[in-house]
């Protein structure tokens, strides 16, 4: 069952690339609401030992999916990827088993994390407080998120740790787009990128948690 999904998820991003491409609205929008799910399948039949933070993550990101297609729901659809992303760093968090014998320079990276969230935030021009409080702290959150995953060095295998930190980097990568898409200038392939970014980051995320 766990290769049938895989497979439907390759599948299924492929059409939302395409569908996005060539600007089909419908299935852009049908394909993208499958993501999690399908992910969320693959994870309940692959994994030997089920996480509850993971499951309650895609089941948040897919509420966020589903709320950001439509632009009144922009907050709640934010506040529910956030929700996702704190369930993804209880999860990180609980991978840690040796952070006493990390390398020093390791947590020089929260200077790259703080810099590029300051950096990111200030070239956004969001006229509405709320929405800007909103994306302030979502992301801050999503940057923890990723850092914790960065700590999970020498605590999980080497191939969970690279794919999972490459996921959560690349989950950074489709939130900016989205961001400037949304907030800023509007790209003519925003979307194509955003949703490549944001299909292989959900994907490598659960792919290296099952490979602990």
């Amino acid at each position: 069952m766990k290769y049938y999904a895989l497979i439907a998820y390759f599948v299924n991003y492929g059409l939302n690339i395409v569908f996005n491409i060539k600007k089909l609205k419908t299935g852009s929008f049908i394909t993208k609401l499958l993501l999690t799910p399908i992910l969320l399948l693959i994870y309940l039949t692959a994994s030997e030992d089920l996480k509850i933070p993971v499951i309650l993550a895609l089941c948040f990101c897919f509420l966020g999916d589903l709320f950001l297609e439509f632009p009144k729901y922009f907050i709640p659809g934010l506040s529910a990827f956030l929700v996702g992303h704190i369930f993804y760093a209880v999860k990180f968090l609980s991978d840690i088993t040796v952070i006493s014998k990390l390398p020093w320079w390791m947590f020089l990276f929260t200077i790259v994390y703080i810099a590029y969230g300051i950096t990111l935030n200030s070239r956004l021009s969001i006229p509405d407080l709320k929405k800007k409080t909103a994306v302030y702290i979502y992301t801050v959150i999503i940057l923890i998120a990723s850092f914790l995953s960065l700590l999970r060095f020498n605590s999980v295998s080497v191939y969970s740790f690279w794919i999972v930190l490459i996921g959560t980097l690349l989950f950074i990568f489709s939130d900016s787009i989205l961001a400037f898409n949304r907030f800023k200038k509007r790209s003519p392939y925003g979307s194509v990128c955003l949703m490549a970014a944001y299909g292989a980051a959900q994907l490598l995320i659960v792919l290296g948690i099952l490979l602990e």
